[in-house]
Protein backbone atom coordinates (compact mmCIF):
# COMPACT_ATOMS: atom_id res chain seq x y z
CA UNK A 1 0.00 0.00 0.00
CA UNK A 2 1.21 3.61 -1.04
CA UNK A 3 0.89 6.47 1.58
CA UNK A 4 2.75 10.18 1.40
CA UNK A 5 2.49 12.55 3.85
CA UNK A 6 4.21 15.97 3.68
CA UNK A 7 5.63 17.98 6.74
CA UNK A 8 5.16 21.75 7.60
CA UNK A 9 8.42 22.02 6.46
CA UNK A 10 7.97 20.73 2.79
CA UNK A 11 9.64 17.33 3.66
CA UNK A 12 7.97 14.42 1.76
CA UNK A 13 7.38 11.17 3.06
CA UNK A 14 6.35 7.90 0.87
CA UNK A 15 6.05 4.59 2.00
CA UNK A 16 4.80 1.35 0.57
CA UNK A 17 4.11 -1.21 3.00
CA UNK A 18 5.01 -4.82 1.82
CA UNK A 19 4.26 -7.31 4.95
CA UNK A 20 5.47 -10.38 3.63
CA UNK A 21 9.25 -8.87 3.36
CA UNK A 22 11.46 -9.04 6.81
CA UNK A 23 13.46 -5.84 6.00
CA UNK A 24 13.37 -2.57 5.46
CA UNK A 25 14.71 -0.11 2.65
CA UNK A 26 15.03 3.88 3.78
CA UNK A 27 16.10 6.34 1.20
CA UNK A 28 16.92 9.94 1.82
CA UNK A 29 16.26 11.31 -2.07
CA UNK A 30 17.20 15.40 -2.62
CA UNK A 31 15.84 16.39 -5.68
CA UNK A 32 20.07 17.89 -6.94
CA UNK A 33 22.74 16.38 -8.69
CA UNK A 34 25.53 17.49 -11.31
CA UNK A 35 22.25 19.03 -13.51
CA UNK A 36 22.40 21.49 -10.95
CA UNK A 37 25.87 22.06 -10.95
CA UNK A 38 28.03 24.18 -13.35
CA UNK A 39 31.58 24.73 -14.93
CA UNK A 40 33.09 26.32 -12.11
CA UNK A 41 31.32 23.85 -8.84
CA UNK A 42 30.77 20.39 -11.00
CA UNK A 43 31.55 17.63 -8.82
CA UNK A 44 30.39 19.08 -5.74
CA UNK A 45 27.21 17.06 -5.61
CA UNK A 46 28.87 13.96 -5.39
CA UNK A 47 31.72 15.39 -2.80
CA UNK A 48 28.91 16.40 -0.13
CA UNK A 49 27.80 12.55 -0.44
CA UNK A 50 31.05 10.97 0.20
CA UNK A 51 31.47 13.62 3.28
CA UNK A 52 27.91 12.65 4.57
CA UNK A 53 30.13 9.45 6.00
CA UNK A 54 33.07 11.32 7.22
CA UNK A 55 31.59 11.70 10.65
CA UNK A 56 28.85 13.68 12.75
CA UNK A 57 29.05 15.23 16.11
CA UNK A 58 28.41 11.99 17.87
CA UNK A 59 29.71 10.00 15.30
CA UNK A 60 32.94 8.80 13.68
CA UNK A 61 32.95 7.20 9.89
CA UNK A 62 34.13 4.48 11.53
CA UNK A 63 31.16 4.51 13.96
CA UNK A 64 28.52 5.23 10.95
CA UNK A 65 29.83 2.19 9.28
CA UNK A 66 29.89 -0.33 12.38
CA UNK A 67 26.86 0.16 14.02
CA UNK A 68 24.75 -0.75 10.69
CA UNK A 69 27.04 -3.13 10.08
CA UNK A 70 26.60 -4.36 13.98
CA UNK A 71 22.59 -5.49 12.77
CA UNK A 72 23.71 -7.01 9.14
CA UNK A 73 21.95 -4.31 7.24
CA UNK A 74 24.21 -1.86 4.26
CA UNK A 75 24.32 1.61 4.43
CA UNK A 76 24.78 3.26 0.84
CA UNK A 77 24.66 6.40 -1.45
CA UNK A 78 24.96 7.63 -5.14
CA UNK A 79 24.84 10.71 -6.53
CA UNK A 80 23.23 11.12 -10.58
CA UNK A 81 22.34 13.64 -12.92
CA UNK A 82 18.67 15.08 -11.75
CA UNK A 83 19.25 13.61 -8.02
CA UNK A 84 21.45 12.10 -4.65
CA UNK A 85 20.05 9.54 -2.43
CA UNK A 86 21.59 8.45 0.84
CA UNK A 87 20.30 4.91 1.78
CA UNK A 88 20.36 2.04 4.41
CA UNK A 89 18.55 -1.89 4.43
CA UNK A 90 18.11 -3.22 7.97
CA UNK A 91 15.57 -5.51 9.25
CA UNK A 92 12.02 -4.24 10.32
CA UNK A 93 13.45 -4.54 13.81
CA UNK A 94 16.27 -2.48 13.63
CA UNK A 95 14.30 0.25 11.64
CA UNK A 96 14.95 3.18 14.41
CA UNK A 97 19.02 2.51 14.30
CA UNK A 98 18.57 3.02 10.73
CA UNK A 99 16.49 6.21 11.10
CA UNK A 100 18.95 7.30 13.83
CA UNK A 101 22.24 7.15 11.92
CA UNK A 102 20.98 8.84 8.37
CA UNK A 103 19.61 11.27 9.81
CA UNK A 104 22.43 12.21 12.48
CA UNK A 105 24.14 12.01 8.93
CA UNK A 106 22.23 14.75 6.70
CA UNK A 107 21.88 17.26 9.86
CA UNK A 108 25.10 16.31 11.79
CA UNK A 109 27.73 15.94 9.27
CA UNK A 110 30.40 18.06 10.28
CA UNK A 111 32.02 18.69 7.06
CA UNK A 112 36.04 18.83 8.26
CA UNK A 113 38.97 20.33 6.40
CA UNK A 114 41.12 17.87 7.07
CA UNK A 115 38.68 15.04 5.98
CA UNK A 116 37.97 16.64 2.95
CA UNK A 117 41.48 16.76 2.06
CA UNK A 118 41.68 13.34 2.44
CA UNK A 119 38.66 12.99 0.47
CA UNK A 120 40.24 14.92 -2.29
CA UNK A 121 42.45 12.25 -2.81
CA UNK A 122 40.31 9.51 -2.84
CA UNK A 123 37.76 11.08 -5.01
CA UNK A 124 41.04 11.97 -8.00
CA UNK A 125 41.45 8.10 -7.78
CA UNK A 126 37.41 7.24 -8.20
CA UNK A 127 37.71 9.47 -11.54
CA UNK A 128 41.40 7.84 -12.28
CA UNK A 129 39.12 4.35 -11.81
CA UNK A 130 37.15 5.76 -14.50
CA UNK A 131 39.38 7.35 -17.04
CA UNK A 132 41.65 3.11 -16.61
CA UNK A 133 38.04 1.71 -17.31
CA UNK A 134 37.41 1.95 -21.03
CA UNK A 135 33.82 0.04 -20.93
CA UNK A 136 32.64 3.11 -18.12
CA UNK A 137 35.01 6.13 -19.94
CA UNK A 138 33.41 5.83 -23.13
CA UNK A 139 30.12 6.92 -21.82
CA UNK A 140 31.56 10.07 -20.03
CA UNK A 141 33.15 11.33 -22.99
CA UNK A 142 29.36 10.74 -25.07
CA UNK A 143 27.98 12.30 -22.96
CA UNK A 144 30.61 15.33 -22.86
CA UNK A 145 30.73 15.55 -26.79
CA UNK A 146 26.42 15.03 -27.32
CA UNK A 147 25.45 17.26 -24.31
CA UNK A 148 28.14 20.11 -24.85
CA UNK A 149 28.40 23.04 -22.87
CA UNK A 150 25.62 21.61 -20.98
CA UNK A 151 25.32 20.18 -17.53
CA UNK A 152 24.34 17.02 -19.12
CA UNK A 153 27.61 16.62 -20.41
CA UNK A 154 29.62 17.20 -17.31
CA UNK A 155 30.93 14.28 -14.94
CA UNK A 156 29.24 13.44 -12.07
CA UNK A 157 32.65 13.62 -10.17
CA UNK A 158 33.48 16.55 -11.25
CA UNK A 159 37.40 17.71 -12.51
CA UNK A 160 40.55 17.23 -10.64
CA UNK A 161 40.75 21.10 -10.55
CA UNK A 162 37.77 21.60 -9.16
CA UNK A 163 37.94 18.85 -6.42
CA UNK A 164 41.21 20.37 -5.57
CA UNK A 165 39.82 23.74 -4.72
CA UNK A 166 36.34 23.14 -3.07
CA UNK A 167 36.79 23.79 0.90
CA UNK A 168 34.20 23.51 3.59
CA UNK A 169 32.55 26.89 2.99
CA UNK A 170 31.80 25.92 -0.47
CA UNK A 171 30.24 22.76 0.27
CA UNK A 172 27.85 23.76 3.33
CA UNK A 173 26.35 27.01 1.13
CA UNK A 174 25.31 24.63 -1.51
CA UNK A 175 24.47 21.88 1.11
CA UNK A 176 22.03 24.55 2.69
CA UNK A 177 20.62 25.37 -0.92
CA UNK A 178 20.38 22.11 -2.22
CA UNK A 179 19.99 19.94 0.66
CA UNK A 180 16.89 21.43 2.07
CA UNK A 181 13.87 19.93 3.37
CA UNK A 182 11.65 21.40 0.80
CA UNK A 183 14.07 19.49 -1.91
CA UNK A 184 14.22 16.26 -0.06
CA UNK A 185 12.05 12.91 -0.12
CA UNK A 186 12.09 9.78 2.30
CA UNK A 187 10.88 6.61 1.34
CA UNK A 188 10.57 2.87 2.83
CA UNK A 189 9.19 0.10 1.36
CA UNK A 190 9.16 -3.06 3.15
CA UNK A 191 7.60 -3.95 6.57
CA UNK A 192 6.70 -0.62 7.66
CA UNK A 193 3.47 0.81 9.01
CA UNK A 194 3.09 4.55 7.49
CA UNK A 195 1.69 6.45 9.93
CA UNK A 196 4.60 5.15 12.65
CA UNK A 197 7.08 5.71 10.25
CA UNK A 198 6.04 9.33 10.12
CA UNK A 199 5.58 9.53 14.19
CA UNK A 200 9.52 8.51 14.09
CA UNK A 201 10.35 10.83 11.01
CA UNK A 202 9.00 13.91 12.42
CA UNK A 203 10.59 13.55 15.90
CA UNK A 204 14.49 13.87 14.30
CA UNK A 205 13.25 16.03 10.45
CA UNK A 206 10.59 18.28 11.85
CA UNK A 207 12.75 21.13 13.65
CA UNK A 208 14.78 21.05 10.48
CA UNK A 209 15.50 25.19 9.05
CA UNK A 210 14.28 25.96 5.38
CA UNK A 211 16.91 27.70 4.02
CA UNK A 212 17.37 29.43 0.97
CA UNK A 213 16.00 27.34 -1.54
CA UNK A 214 18.55 27.13 -4.64
CA UNK A 215 16.87 28.34 -7.41
CA UNK A 216 18.47 26.77 -10.62
CA UNK A 217 16.61 27.03 -14.06
CA UNK A 218 17.02 23.72 -15.72
CA UNK A 219 17.34 24.67 -19.36
CA UNK A 220 16.99 21.96 -22.36
CA UNK A 221 20.18 21.16 -23.66
CA UNK A 222 20.83 21.27 -27.49
CA UNK A 223 22.29 17.78 -28.71
CA UNK A 224 25.34 18.38 -30.73
CA UNK A 225 25.72 15.87 -33.50
CA UNK A 226 29.31 14.79 -34.39
CA UNK A 227 31.68 11.98 -34.85
CA UNK A 228 33.95 12.24 -31.60
CA UNK A 229 37.24 10.16 -31.95
CA UNK A 230 39.55 10.21 -28.77
CA UNK A 231 42.89 7.92 -30.16
CA UNK A 232 44.16 5.68 -27.11
CA UNK A 233 46.82 3.22 -27.54
CA UNK A 234 43.80 0.19 -26.40
CA UNK A 235 43.29 -3.50 -26.91
CA UNK A 236 40.34 -2.86 -28.04
CA UNK A 237 37.92 0.34 -29.17
CA UNK A 238 35.07 1.17 -28.02
CA UNK A 239 32.12 2.69 -29.76
CA UNK A 240 28.90 4.37 -28.09
CA UNK A 241 26.67 6.09 -30.54
CA UNK A 242 23.31 8.04 -29.73
CA UNK A 243 20.80 9.89 -30.50
CA UNK A 244 17.76 12.10 -29.07
CA UNK A 245 15.22 9.96 -27.01
CA UNK A 246 12.45 10.87 -24.65
CA UNK A 247 11.98 12.49 -21.29
CA UNK A 248 10.87 10.75 -18.04
CA UNK A 249 7.42 11.99 -18.32
CA UNK A 250 6.86 11.52 -21.75
CA UNK A 251 3.76 9.41 -22.45
CA UNK A 252 5.96 7.87 -25.43
CA UNK A 253 8.42 6.38 -23.07
CA UNK A 254 7.02 2.58 -22.76
CA UNK A 255 6.87 2.26 -26.59
CA UNK A 256 10.76 3.68 -26.62
CA UNK A 257 11.51 1.05 -23.59
CA UNK A 258 9.94 -1.56 -26.03
CA UNK A 259 11.98 -0.78 -29.19
CA UNK A 260 15.21 -0.09 -26.88
CA UNK A 261 14.38 -4.18 -26.03
CA UNK A 262 14.44 -5.47 -29.75
CA UNK A 263 17.24 -3.71 -30.73
CA UNK A 264 19.70 -4.49 -27.85
CA UNK A 265 18.30 -4.68 -24.62
CA UNK A 266 18.28 -8.53 -24.16
CA UNK A 267 21.01 -11.42 -25.32
CA UNK A 268 18.19 -12.70 -28.23
CA UNK A 269 18.04 -8.24 -29.39
CA UNK A 270 18.66 -7.64 -33.07
CA UNK A 271 22.18 -6.16 -32.57
CA UNK A 272 23.41 -9.27 -30.25
CA UNK A 273 22.34 -11.85 -32.26
CA UNK A 274 23.39 -10.29 -35.35
CA UNK A 275 26.86 -8.99 -34.35
CA UNK A 276 28.10 -10.93 -31.41
CA UNK A 277 25.90 -14.34 -31.95
CA UNK A 278 26.09 -14.97 -36.16
CA UNK A 279 29.56 -12.99 -36.68
CA UNK A 280 31.37 -13.14 -33.33
CA UNK A 281 33.30 -9.40 -33.80
CA UNK A 282 31.84 -8.24 -30.45
CA UNK A 283 32.12 -9.74 -26.71
CA UNK A 284 29.27 -7.60 -25.56
CA UNK A 285 26.78 -5.03 -27.18
CA UNK A 286 23.66 -3.39 -26.41
CA UNK A 287 21.51 -0.34 -26.86
CA UNK A 288 20.15 1.49 -24.02
CA UNK A 289 17.90 4.43 -22.93
CA UNK A 290 18.58 7.58 -20.67
CA UNK A 291 15.70 9.60 -19.60
CA UNK A 292 16.10 12.75 -17.80
CA UNK A 293 13.41 15.08 -16.79
CA UNK A 294 13.18 17.27 -20.44
CA UNK A 295 15.04 14.86 -22.56
CA UNK A 296 16.42 11.83 -23.07
CA UNK A 297 18.82 9.87 -24.98
CA UNK A 298 18.75 6.37 -26.98
CA UNK A 299 22.20 5.07 -27.21
CA UNK A 300 24.02 1.79 -28.02
CA UNK A 301 27.44 0.57 -27.01
CA UNK A 302 29.75 -2.02 -28.03
CA UNK A 303 33.93 -2.51 -28.39
CA UNK A 304 35.86 -4.58 -30.75
CA UNK A 305 39.23 -4.79 -32.00
CA UNK A 306 40.55 -2.27 -34.37
CA UNK A 307 40.87 -4.67 -37.29
CA UNK A 308 36.67 -4.66 -37.15
CA UNK A 309 35.57 -1.39 -36.58
CA UNK A 310 34.42 -0.32 -39.67
CA UNK A 311 32.56 -3.88 -40.25
CA UNK A 312 31.22 -3.22 -36.60
CA UNK A 313 30.11 0.41 -37.77
CA UNK A 314 28.35 -0.84 -41.00
CA UNK A 315 26.23 -3.70 -39.40
CA UNK A 316 24.67 -0.81 -37.43
CA UNK A 317 23.96 1.51 -39.65
CA UNK A 318 22.31 -1.36 -41.44
CA UNK A 319 20.24 -2.44 -38.82
CA UNK A 320 18.66 1.37 -38.09
CA UNK A 321 18.28 1.49 -41.91
CA UNK A 322 16.76 -2.46 -41.34
CA UNK A 323 14.53 -1.09 -38.89
CA UNK A 324 13.74 2.01 -40.23
CA UNK A 325 12.49 0.70 -43.37
CA UNK A 326 10.76 -2.64 -42.34
CA UNK A 327 9.82 -1.81 -38.77
CA UNK A 328 8.78 -4.18 -36.02
CA UNK A 329 7.52 -7.18 -35.95
CA UNK A 330 4.66 -9.12 -34.10
CA UNK A 331 6.69 -11.35 -32.65
CA UNK A 332 9.19 -8.28 -31.61
CA UNK A 333 6.19 -6.83 -30.56
CA UNK A 334 5.08 -9.49 -27.81
CA UNK A 335 8.55 -10.26 -27.25
CA UNK A 336 9.43 -6.24 -25.85
CA UNK A 337 6.33 -6.54 -23.75
CA UNK A 338 6.96 -9.74 -22.07
CA UNK A 339 10.73 -8.61 -21.80
CA UNK A 340 9.79 -5.10 -20.02
CA UNK A 341 7.20 -6.80 -17.78
CA UNK A 342 9.23 -9.79 -16.91
CA UNK A 343 12.24 -7.09 -15.72
CA UNK A 344 9.90 -4.85 -13.81
CA UNK A 345 8.06 -7.65 -11.49
CA UNK A 346 11.66 -9.12 -10.76
CA UNK A 347 13.15 -5.85 -9.49
CA UNK A 348 9.53 -5.46 -6.91
CA UNK A 349 11.18 -8.46 -5.66
CA UNK A 350 14.03 -6.19 -4.33
CA UNK A 351 12.77 -3.38 -1.59
CA UNK A 352 15.94 -1.31 -2.51
CA UNK A 353 14.49 -1.41 -6.39
CA UNK A 354 10.93 -0.47 -5.04
CA UNK A 355 12.27 1.86 -2.59
CA UNK A 356 14.31 4.00 -5.63
CA UNK A 357 10.59 3.51 -7.95
CA UNK A 358 9.25 5.57 -5.36
CA UNK A 359 11.41 7.96 -5.01
CA UNK A 360 11.63 8.63 -8.83
CA UNK A 361 7.50 8.90 -9.17
CA UNK A 362 7.92 11.28 -6.41
CA UNK A 363 10.71 13.55 -8.03
CA UNK A 364 9.46 13.49 -11.82
CA UNK A 365 5.48 13.21 -11.55
CA UNK A 366 4.67 14.16 -7.85
CA UNK A 367 2.86 11.28 -7.08
CA UNK A 368 2.60 7.75 -7.30
CA UNK A 369 1.85 5.42 -10.69
CA UNK A 370 0.52 2.52 -10.02
CA UNK A 371 1.85 -0.95 -10.88
CA UNK A 372 -1.54 -1.89 -12.57
CA UNK A 373 -1.32 1.46 -14.15
CA UNK A 374 2.09 0.85 -15.83
CA UNK A 375 1.16 -2.91 -16.95
CA UNK A 376 -1.72 -1.24 -18.55
CA UNK A 377 0.20 1.26 -20.51
CA UNK A 378 3.30 -1.83 -21.62
CA UNK A 379 0.03 -4.15 -22.40
CA UNK A 380 -0.88 -0.74 -25.09
CA UNK A 381 1.81 -0.38 -26.46
CA UNK A 382 1.24 -0.88 -30.50
CA UNK A 383 3.08 -1.67 -33.62
CA UNK A 384 2.65 1.18 -34.73
CA UNK A 385 3.64 3.36 -31.06
CA UNK A 386 6.83 1.72 -32.07
CA UNK A 387 7.52 2.80 -35.20
CA UNK A 388 6.84 6.30 -34.73
CA UNK A 389 9.23 5.97 -31.99
CA UNK A 390 11.37 4.62 -34.89
CA UNK A 391 10.67 7.56 -37.26
CA UNK A 392 11.11 10.35 -34.09
CA UNK A 393 14.89 8.87 -33.30
CA UNK A 394 16.15 7.62 -36.59
CA UNK A 395 14.74 10.58 -38.79
CA UNK A 396 18.53 11.36 -40.27
CA UNK A 397 21.22 9.38 -39.82
CA UNK A 398 23.16 12.77 -39.81
CA UNK A 399 21.26 13.60 -36.30
CA UNK A 400 23.03 10.79 -34.71
CA UNK A 401 26.09 11.41 -32.65
CA UNK A 402 29.49 9.00 -32.44
CA UNK A 403 31.86 8.55 -30.39
CA UNK A 404 35.03 6.12 -30.32
CA UNK A 405 38.25 5.85 -27.81
CA UNK A 406 40.82 3.43 -29.18
CA UNK A 407 42.01 2.84 -32.36
CA UNK A 408 39.82 3.22 -35.54
CA UNK A 409 40.36 4.99 -39.43
CA UNK A 410 38.32 8.00 -38.63
CA UNK A 411 38.43 9.08 -42.13
CA UNK A 412 37.14 5.70 -43.25
CA UNK A 413 34.77 5.75 -40.45
CA UNK A 414 32.81 9.46 -41.59
CA UNK A 415 32.83 7.84 -44.78
CA UNK A 416 30.96 4.63 -43.98
CA UNK A 417 28.41 6.75 -41.43
CA UNK A 418 27.69 9.79 -44.01
CA UNK A 419 27.51 8.58 -47.20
Amino acid sequence: MYRKTVLHNGLTIVTESIPYFSSISIGLWWKTGSRYEDTSNNGISHFIEHMLFKGTGKRTAYDIAREIDAIGGTINAFTGKEYTCLFAKVLKKDMDIAIDVLSDMYKNSLFMEEDMDREKYVIAQEIKMVEDNPEEYIFELFNASYFNNHPLGMTILGTYENIEKFNRDNLLKHFQRYYNPKRLIITATGRVDHNNFVNKIKKVFDDLEIYEDGQFELIPPEPQNRINYIERDLEHTYICLGTKGLSQIDDKRYALYALNAIIGGSASSHLFQEIREKRGLVYNIYSYVSCFKDTGTFGISTSTSEENVLEVMSLLKEEILRVKKEGISDNDLEFSKDHIKGNLFMSLESSDARMGRLAKNEIYFNGYIPLKETLREIDRISKKDINAIIDLIFDDLKNISITILGKADIKAVENIWKN
